[in-house]
């Protein structure tokens, strides 16, 4: 009977007991996973430890580097980026893309938009578009005796605008140029002229290798002017401005022919659009400045 006491005693202290050893295994468990956890978020031992995720996210989602990418970003190039920021290689080409976006669907860009990144080059026609037409700050090289044989040797006449061509291409690169020239050069050999026409021409897309080249035909004066002149007439200016297209059709450049807006039904400058039968008047330039930026080119 003894025995069974000391057996009921034990029962009675195993039942009393055994919750606190169940706590206290629980406890330990808990602290061991903890432990295991930590192990594994600062790495184990021999390991270096990372800390936080140091990656460079570049290209299409390839991770490399040591350049750390945090937030939720979208990443283009090869640069760092914190925050909610998204990232492309540059400010100045998504508004390019935008632009070029703009004008593939048609949609009218203002003459800030687009003509950004523009420089005209040309005689005392492209002197009055500098003049009376909106460019949106367009840089513009021009004088009234210009000519294709002294592109680098005459001054700018256009106020407040650099004196040199030279400079004005090496200042920065240009999205398009727009070339007119030709007029002044009647007279001079013509064979000569258009070889050095297409000397020039490639010099410049040289020292502008990103720039679109833009090459205008000539304006036309009246058939007023035209029938009394022997040298500066429509018949020679139609010459000139043939093979200024040939030149560019060579080279893969782009050619304009603003005489559409301006010719009567005889081919020569409407006389009621000019004053002294060879240049437009003030008002006409805007026009012409719209013709080519409705027209996108």
């Amino acid at each position: 009977m003894r025995k069974y006491h000391y057996l009921i005693l034990f029962l009675i202290g195993f039942v009393v007991v055994w919750p606190f050893v169940l706590r206290k295994l629980s406890i330990e468990w808990e602290k061991s996973t903890e432990a295991f956890g930590k192990r594994l978020e600062t790495g184990l031992p021999g390991e270096e430890s990372t800390g936080d995720w140091e990656e460079t996210v570049s290209g299409n989602g390839t991770v490399s580097g040591n350049e750390t990418v945090s937030g939720n970003e979208t990443v283009s190039g090869n640069e760092t980026v914190s925050g909610n920021e998204v990232l492309t290689e540059g400010a100045e080409e998504v508004g390019e893309h935008q632009e070029d976006e703009a004008e593939a669907s048609g949609e009218e860009l203002t003459p800030e938009e687009f003509f950004k990144d523009t420089l005209f080059i040309g005689d005392s026609r492209t002197m009055g578009l500098a003049e009376y037409a909106d460019l949106g700050g367009a840089e513009v090289f021009a004088n009234t005796g210009m000519n294709i044989y002294r592109l680098y040797s005459m001054k700018n006449a256009v106020r407040d605008r650099e004196p040199w061509l030279e400079d004005i291409l090496a200042k920065k690169q240009y999205r398009r140029i727009y070339l007119m020239s030709g007029i002044n050069e009647l007279g001079y050999d013509e064979a000569q002229t258009v070889k050095r026409f297409e000397e020039e021409v490639l010099k410049l897309k040289e020292l502008q290798p990103e720039a679109e080249i833009i090459l205008e035909a000539n304006l036309h004066v009246t058939s007023e002017r035209s029938e009394k002149e022997a040298i500066f007439n429509n018949e020679g200016i139609d010459r000139i401005n043939d093979y200024i297209r040939q030149i560019a059709e060579k080279h893969g450049f782009s050619y304009i022919d603003v005489n559409e807006i301006f010719d009567d039904d005889t081919g020569g400058l409407t006389p009621e659009y000019t004053h002294d039968q060879v240049h437009v008047l003030g008002k006409y330039y805007q026009e012409w400045a719209d013709w080519i930026r409705k027209n996108g080119i």
